[in-house]
């Protein structure tokens, strides 16, 4: 068979064309609050209902509200019940579910950044994630800047051989535009200019979340995507000097 027989190869009509999806850790920051619980985890729920999610993808919820792992996926379970687009699988949510983690930090506590990089680390070996992270912030505005320092401080902001980190920014992206420079030149300061974008803006009616979590998905996972986000996708690059 020649090299470029299978363009007429006629076993490989109708077959899909996309990248395979990398595993990964997605490291939620605002784990408890209302963007978690509303929108992202039934997004992710309802993209493992699809079979659109790696069974290795896992997600650690970082809070500062003290929880163990298996309380954090009951109030997980519920508002999924309550906000998913779609009924919740007993069976399904069982497999999803065993994905969620929690790990109890205050934004602003260095020490807790180091012993995320340990428990990503222990993911890594347990899940298979390969070193894959990306990082959330779903937290409040003013929390950024500690989180953003503290990832760099504990060197979570460059990729482990053969991996890649990424970091996505909720919006509001600033106050006005003098706060906005000051944040950006802080994320350029931790994170490489393909290595962040900005998530929707939720006081707006974006494209549902489910939609962007798929974004995310197409994005993230293949490296030579995340420099160039989908036509019409809520997302943006944050600028670098």
């Amino acid at each position: 068979m020649t090299k470029g027989s299978d363009q007429t190869n006629p076993l490989r009509e109708g077959l899909s064309t996309r990248a395979v999806p990398q595993p990964c850790a997605i490291v939620i920051f605002g784990a408890t609050g209302d963007l978690t619980h509303r929108k992202l985890i039934p997004a992710l729920y309802n993209l493992a209902a699809a079979g659109e999610l790696p069974p290795a993808v896992t997600v650690v919820g970082f809070a500062r509200r003290p929880k163990s792992d298996d309380e954090f996926r009951k109030e997980l379970e519920k508002t999924t019940k309550q906000f998913s687009r779609q009924d919740v699988r007993e069976d399904i949510w069982k497999t999803f579910s065993q994905s969620l983690f929690y790990h109890q930090s205050e934004f602003e506590d260095e020490s807790g950044y180091q012993s995320l990089a340990q428990r990503l680390s222990k993911v890594d070996e347990e899940r298979g994630t390969r070193g894959n992270r990306l990082f959330y912030l779903a937290a409040a505005p003013e929390k950024f800047e500690p989180i953003l320092k503290n990832l760099k401080a504990a060197g979570l902001n460059k990729a482990k051989e053969g991996g890649w980190a990424r970091v996505i920014i909720e919006k509001p992206f600033g106050r006005d535009l003098a706060s906005a420079q000051e944040l950006n030149r802080i994320v350029s300061n931790a994170f490489a200019e393909n290595q962040s974008k900005v998530g929707p803006d939720i006081t707006k009616p974006p494209a549902p979340y489910a939609t962007w979590c798929k974004i995310i998905c197409c994005s993230f996972f293949a490296s030579s995507r995340w420099k160039r986000p989908p036509i019409s996708a809520p997302t943006a690059f944050a600028t670098k000097k």
